[in-house]
């Protein structure tokens, strides 16, 4: 405990000696070691992320699609992480997320049973910019495999650790206004959200896709505490997301985790996540944040909406230069840039992007997807 909220040499050396150790326990997010894919579950996650794809809920729909049943929204592959820089090592440090990759390798299905595997891949002491003292980078990669063994895809992820302390005396961010809205400003962003399309079972061939062409927008927002807590339970409750004498005895494994709330009792920080206050009195934010897991989500609807169900994600790497806070909106981007051919996949390269109501921009990064070719 006396390195508690501290990075130390000796807690950076703690840290390396599990480099390249496979973690297979039961995820940061709740989840036991294997999973398995049922419409329930499909639902529930689907329904968290607020992406009512007939892909995910339907079965007679999705039976009649290229996918042959219902898969899981591929944005799940994100949750399937063992641990990550949130809670492996250097108790009582905060954590930033710098960037993360997607790859899928083939659809996780109605009835999959799915195995993750997560293993810290890098540590390095870096210079702080968030609110100065020592920051350290952790780089992990999770594998995901279904009941045959064949991998389904894999999650990289890199994070930033840093003292919180520091953090809050150095209040960098608390400049930066949260939103307020008018009336008419909720009944334009309705709009947006009646005027959205989904392909579905339109194909969007290969061959019709130009460079330059950017994708039809996806509105996401305003987040609210409410729509928060249907994303952390998307999943199920778990990992942190427990309370009452689960939430002691997570407590008393880990006696750092905890902050006093302003009631006096122990809480998770989980709540920097919904809680403006609790934010501002931890980290001297302006506001919660969301952590990115859900940017992910927003951002792949989008572009499935885009391409529609002949068409599937291949791959994704999004950087997080800007905090997406509570009652923010979010628009999700992208532009083709490129088409490829590798082996039998037709693919469409798009730059992508999100910017909030301020046209502030919280995310950049790269998707990949494969295309019908009207020469298959």
């Amino acid at each position: 405990m006396a390195e508690y909220g501290k990075i130390t040499d000796e807690g950076i050396a703690k840290l390396r000696k599990l480099i390249g150790v496979e973690r297979t326990g039961s995820s940061m997010h709740g989840r036991m070691e294997a999973m398995t894919i049922t419409k329930e579950f499909s639902r529930r996650f689907a329904t968290g992320i607020a992406d009512m794809n007939p892909l995910f809920l339907d079965e007679e729909y999705a039976k009649a699609s290229p996918y042959g049943n219902i898969i899981l929204p591929p944005g799940m592959l994100s949750m399937m992480e063992r641990v990550n820089g949130a809670t492996d090592g250097l108790p009582g440090c905060h954590t930033i997320w710098r960037h993360a990759t997607l790859e899928w390798f083939s659809p996780m299905r109605l009835g999959d049973i799915l195995k993750s595997s997560t293993r810290l891949v890098d540590v390095r002491e870096v210079e702080s910019k968030f609110g100065g003292g020592r920051s350290v980078v952790q780089d992990y990669e999770t594998t995901v495999k279904n009941k045959s063994g064949d991998v389904v895809g894999t999650f990289k992820t890199s994070w930033l650790r840093f003292e919180r302390a520091k953090s809050k005396s150095a209040g960098k961010y608390m400049a930066r206004p949260l939103a307020h809205y008018t009336p008419e400003e909720i009944e334009d962003i309705k709009a947006h959200y009646k005027a959205e399309v989904r392909r579905g079972s339109e194909p969007l061939y290969w061959e019709d896709v130009q460079v330059g062409e950017e994708i039809p927008p996806k509105i996401k927002g305003p987040t609210t505490t409410t729509s928060k807590i249907a994303f952390e339970l998307a999943g199920g409750s778990g990992g942190w997301v427990v309370g009452h004498e689960l939430a002691f005895e997570l407590f008393e494994r880990h006696r750092g985790l905890p902050f006093i709330n302003e009631q006096g009792i122990p809480e998770a920080p989980l709540a920097i996540h919904w809680s403006n206050e609790r934010c501002q009195k931890i980290l001297g934010m302006p506001g919660a944040y969301e952590a990115g897991y859900e940017r992910i989500n927003w951002m792949i609807q989008g572009y499935m909406n885009w391409m529609g169900d002949h068409g599937r994600m291949k791959k994704l790497f999004v950087r997080f230069p800007r905090f997406s806070l509570l009652g923010d909106t979010t628009w999700c981007k992208g532009k083709a840039v490129e088409r490829s051919i590798e082996g039998k996949d037709h693919i469409v390269t798009l730059d992508i992007w999100t910017v909030n109501q301020m046209e502030d921009t919280t995310t950049i990064g790269q998707a990949q997807v494969v295309l019908p070719s009207r020469g298959d």
